[in-house]
């Protein structure tokens, strides 16, 4: 199917339920996925949307009562596109409008005389168009397109921008066209990967970080839990298949730190550092947060505030330093309690 084939018309819509458009007679509902990218243009924007459902229809009920006979191809050639139609519900997210003065943008009369889509965009990663969000949606029968190279450039950029750290992170299912990241507007926020079991979420991360590794967009420090990503780990629905950590794919990059270094020998990681923490360097607010872990009391924290008032930061060594004697003589002096 190619670019610039128009495939429906807008026909009804709102900006908060989406839109609905109702698909040409020679395309075919089958080739509309949920997921799948399109724009429409508009009278002066051009809309980057998204498929999130295909719907039947029929123009009148006496065709549901009596349908053309299965081996009847003729009938059912006469009815697409007029007695039976598909309609796709399309969520805007995105609209952006091109410099009228381009050849990427021309008007209605010139794209007849032309006999061009005003869907064809000229492939330009250098593109001045502003991204925008969406706040208006287009007017009855716009034009409805797959969306092409020149679109993903413009909504998602590209990796050959020397003037921003985009990282390609994969492609849409139907198309040959990357899907960029821009890695220094990511690394400003706060960001999190939700999905079910065995969705790609470790792999995603992975990935991500590469990209961060790989453009130096930022410095990561990162609590591997599960060793899902310093060394290699088992690739999500590849049965034993392996995919190589942060550690391997960046070996000058990347130091992997251990609190358990035999743990991390066995399981074949190499040139791990093992990593000490301080008695001094322990807080009270430490011990809170993993006293359910450890099995502390509400007594216990008492206690540990009550040292800490006395000791200062040296307050574990203090403890650890004490007799029984002395321990029973501090928790009636200091009013502690001797059993936790």
């Amino acid at each position: 199917m190619s670019s610039e084939q128009p495939l429906g018309s807008v026909i009804q819509g709102s900006l908060s339920q989406g839109i609905e458009v109702r698909l040409h007679a020679d395309v075919s509902v089958e080739d509309m996925r949920v997921g799948k990218f399109l724009v429409i243009q508009g009278m002066r924007s051009r809309f980057f949307c998204l498929l999130t459902d295909v719907t039947l229809g029929t123009s009148s009920p006496r065709i549901l009562t009596n349908p053309p006979h299965p081996n009847d191809d003729f009938l059912r050639e006469v009815l697409a596109g007029g007695g039976t139609y598909g309609t796709i519900e399309l969520a805007p997210m995105l609209m952006f409008t091109p410099d009228p003065q381009t050849p990427a943008f021309l008007n209605t009369e010139q794209q007849n005389d032309q006999n061009t889509s005003l869907a064809s965009f000229q492939p330009n990663s250098n593109s001045e168009d502003q991204l925008l969000p969406v706040k208006t949606i287009p007017s009855h029968f716009s034009q409805v397109y797959d969306a092409n190279e020149r679109d993903f450039r413009i909504v998602f950029g590209s990796e050959d921008d020397t003037q921003r750290k985009n990282f390609n992170v994969g492609q849409p299912l139907d198309m040959d066209v990357p899907v960029c990241l821009n890695l220094d507007r990511f690394v400003e926020r706060s960001n999190g990967i939700f999905g079910k079991s065995g969705t790609g979420k470790s792999f995603l991360t992975r990935l991500l970080l590469s990209g961060i590794i790989r453009k130096k967009a930022a410095v990561n420090l990162m609590f591997d839990m599960h060793s899902e990503y310093g060394w290699e780990a088992i690739q999500e629905g590849q049965g034993v298949n392996t995919v190589k950590g942060l550690r391997q794919l960046f070996p000058g990059q990347v130091e992997i730190y251990t609190l358990d270094p035999d743990a991390t020998k066995r399981r074949g990681i190499k040139d791990a550092q093992e990593l000490y923490l301080s008695y001094d360097q322990i807080e009270i607010e430490d011990l809170r947060l993993v006293r359910y872990n450890l099995g502390l009391s509400d007594a216990s924290i008492d206690n540990a505030n009550i040292l800490a008032s006395e000791f200062g930061r040296s307050w574990i060594t203090q403890l650890l330093n004490m007799t029984n004697e002395e321990i029973k003589e501090f928790c009636e002096t200091k009013q502690g309690h001797m059993g936790s």
